[in-house]
């Protein structure tokens, strides 16, 4: 499926610094000190902000560590990912939207689990899809399981002396002091006893202190804080450092999934017979549904409502998810098929590339389509944070689909995978910097501003109830427009502003956002003016 010159051998990480004497607690210790860090800056009640960047400031701060316990240096492209991943996480400060966190999330633990694919060393040039989705699952495998391997890892990356790599050195696999002399592993068999003691301990303890209310006031003092909640402390900071370490291991190792390797060398072969019927069925399915949709196009919403039964605005909230859906199975089916294809003859690539070519015709006319539906919806209703994403997310998916036919569908699909998944990540800096709650809540005053001049029958009119459930990002803008609606929307609007964001506390340091600081500090200065919108007596009217 891809797509690789990512099989090509990558060059190891080179040596940086001699290894420190025990390498392998400089990760037990990282580790630690990130599952300390995420149960401190990631428990806020308030949600996310100021926590999630520092806590992957952290992670940065103990990845070099770790290569600097074995001795190891990664590349400048390792670094360029780590660095993207840190500023992805500053979304967290900037924005409040929970849906651009969420992408930012995303990115920003897809740019941490590239370089450790290959333990750092440089390979995402010329990579391929099937490699990305292996740098995810290797990555999330290893933060669950890869702590077990430390010990192995050790005995394996550990260089000898003088910076002499494993294979070559006198002292490979065995521990510095192994080669003083024998020693017990004392740290090692610690730990264990204590992981094995935790449960033990936890499940006996808890049934005493349900079982007994003295020897619960006892522990809660031993404790100096509530039993359940410096348990919750230990269980955070334990299942973050456990995941922490592992992923650790695999930056020192790599991340590869072996028996992923060995599918691509022993993939099936189809010939263009099998490939042509599905991919001539789909285009034909798709042909089907795109002249219905050119009927709709121009027939306008007279047509809708005679051929459906359905207002046009009806019409327009239905089918755009499942459009947007059936679009993005479109280029990974057609990846799948090229895949299977292997190296075809000059035919056949020519048919598969004019079929291809077809089906990405047939798709941008998809597209068109649920973008019609999209302003006929905004129109109707007003533009809604699903169909913004929506709309994002159908317009990459149209330069990716151009740019699939220069590559793949012209024989050079080598030069798809990477630049496709960079402009992924521009998309998600794009919307950081477009602010979707913003824009959102300029198109809806917009609207209501025109349905005043020109109203549609069977519309709704100004939904201040959505308005105001938008994130602090939307504030600056809502109250800029309030003093240009009608009186009962400014009424409404204001109340909502006052009671959200106007009377609660201050949230603490780990959840600070600077969208969600300047929102309430405007509502707060603007408290007298916005009580004065709503009235003397509190209350106004919740009609349209």
């Amino acid at each position: 499926m891809g797509i690789q010159a990512g099989n090509r051998r990558a060059r190891p990480a080179p040596h940086g610094s001699p290894p420190l004497p025990h390498p392998h607690r400089v990760v037990i210790g990282a580790g630690l000190l990130v599952g300390l860090a995420g149960n401190m800056v990631l428990r806020s009640p308030a949600g996310p902000g100021l926590g999630m960047l520092l806590f992957f400031v952290a992670l940065a701060v103990a990845i070099a560590a770790a290569c600097r316990g074995f001795g190891r240096l990664p590349s400048g492209e390792a670094w360029s990912w780590i660095g993207a991943g840190i500023l992805l996480s500053s979304v967290f400060v900037f924005r409040a939207s929970h849906a651009l966190q969420t992408f930012a999330f995303i990115a920003a633990s897809a740019a941490f689990a590239f370089p450790a694919l290959r333990a750092g060393a440089p390979w995402m040039r010329g990579s391929g899809v099937v490699d990305h989705l292996e740098a995810a699952a290797g990555a999330a495998g290893y933060a669950g399981l890869g702590a077990f391997r430390l010990g192995a890892v050790a005995r394996t990356l550990h260089v000898g002396p003088g910076g002499v790599p494993p294979a070559t050195s006198p002292t490979a696999g065995t521990w510095p002091s192994d080669v003083q002399g024998p020693r017990p592993a004392v740290l090692p068999a610690v730990l264990r006893g204590l992981l094995l003691s935790a449960p033990l301990l936890f499940v006996f303890g808890a049934l005493f202190v349900s079982a007994d209310r003295a020897f619960a006031v006892l522990v809660s003092g031993l404790l100096g804080t509530a039993l359940d909640e410096w348990a919750s402390h230990v269980v955070v900071t334990c299942v973050v450092a456990w995941l922490a370490t592992g992923y650790l291991t695999g930056f020192l190792t790599g991340t590869r999934v072996r028996d992923i390797v060995e599918v691509r060398f022993r993939r099936p072969s189809l010939g263009m017979v099998e490939i042509g019927i599905p991919l001539g069925l789909v285009s034909a399915l798709f042909a089907a549904f795109v002249a219905v949709q050119f009927r709709y196009l121009f027939g306008g919403a007279g047509l809708v409502e005679v051929t459906t039964g359905l207002t046009y605005a009806e019409y327009a909230r239905e089918g755009f998810g499942q459009l947007a859906l059936a679009s993005a199975l479109v280029i990974p089916t057609l990846l799948v098929s090229d895949w299977l294809l292997g190296r075809p003859g000059p035919r056949a690539r020519a048919i598969f590339g004019s079929m291809g070519a077809l089906q990405l015709l047939l798709l941008f006319l998809v597209i068109v389509s649920a973008f019609q539906r999209v302003r006929a919806y905004q129109d109707a209703y007003g533009l809604t944070e699903p169909r913004f994403y929506g709309v994002a997310f159908l317009g990459w998916l149209t330069l990716v689909g151009a740019w699939f036919g220069v590559t793949v569908l012209r024989g050079r699909r080598e030069q798809f995978a990477f630049p496709a998944l960079l402009s992924a990540f521009v998309l998600v800096i794009a919307l950081f910097a477009v602010n979707p709650d913003a824009w959102i809540a300029r198109a809806n005053l917009a609207r209501s501003e025109s349905a005043l001049v020109s109203p549609t029958p069977g519309s709704p009119g100004f939904d201040a109830d959505y308005l105001a459930s938008l994130s602090a990002d939307a504030v600056p803008t809502l109250l800029d427009a309030l003093p240009h609606l009608p009186s009962d929307a400014q009424c409404r609007l204001a109340a909502h502003l006052l009671e959200r964001w106007g009377n609660g506390a201050a949230s603490d340091w780990r959840s600070w956002n600077l969208a969600t600081a300047r929102a309430r500090g405007r509502v707060r200065a603007e408290g007298s003016e916005l009580q004065r919108r709503i009235g003397m007596g509190g209350a106004c009217a919740r009609t349209p």
